[in-house]
């Protein structure tokens, strides 16, 4: 049954982010004394900030640095945004979703100011959709709070929605308020991670994802 609420993830999923983060994520954590390598940071990209740290270094280092490393974060990604595209497709779907009556909800564990960075890129602004944002939830992905504020605020139950994004923790945040994940493997997620994350289907890019909405 094709949904009638379509909850995205942005970045990795809608902007092409990923490596920018990862880029960003490593001059912090340099500056501050740690060195991580790429993959222990490409793990845990699409976890808010808020658990980001935590996960990546440890929580006494967290609770040492953590607000510091989350504000130069910010600062080291918005120095990068000119890298940054969009995915492949990503103007496409949105209007493919309109055509279909399907409602986009924008749901990010990012805080506002980096959605609306992130919608320029796709030409969009933040009044063109619902969104749900770091300042609408208490934890970020993998706490289910930004798919369950989404749901709530677009007024379908879980049966009448689906969600997608690029890594396991989209995933494991849907699939705890039972509503269905779609892994899109446009960002950090590999094939193995979105289906350890109980992705029901698991696309290429985001034409693959529109083509299944219309035989839906």
């Amino acid at each position: 049954m094709r949904p009638q609420v379509l909850l995205l993830d942005i970045d990795g999923t809608l902007v092409d982010n990923t490596a920018q983060h990862i880029a960003a994520w490593r001059e912090v954590f340099s500056r501050l004394g740690l060195s991580v390598d790429d993959e222990s940071l490409r793990r845990q990209i699409g976890k808010g900030g808020d658990l980001f740290v935590k996960a990546v270094a440890g929580e006494d280092w967290d609770r040492r640095h953590g607000d510091e490393a989350g504000e130069r974060h910010g600062a080291a990604y918005k120095r990068r945004l000119g890298e940054v595209r969009p995915v492949l497709g990503a103007n496409e779907l949105l209007a493919g979703l309109e055509r279909l009556q399907v409602r986009p909800v924008l749901a990010s564990s990012s805080k506002p100011d980096e959605v609306e960075a992130n919608l320029k890129i796709l030409g969009k602004q933040p009044e063109d959709f619902l969104i749900i944002d770091r300042d609408d939830i208490q934890t970020s992905k993998p706490a289910p709070d930004v798919f369950g504020v989404g749901l709530k605020r677009s007024g379908v139950g879980p049966q009448q929605a689906a969600a997608v994004g690029d890594t396991r923790w989209d995933g494991e945040a849907a699939n705890k308020i039972g509503v269905r994940f779609w892994g899109v493997r446009t960002g950090a997620g590999t094939e193995a991670e979105l289906r350890a994350g109980g992705a029901e289907e698991t696309f290429p890019g985001l034409p693959d994802l529109l083509e299944f909405l219309r035989r839906t």
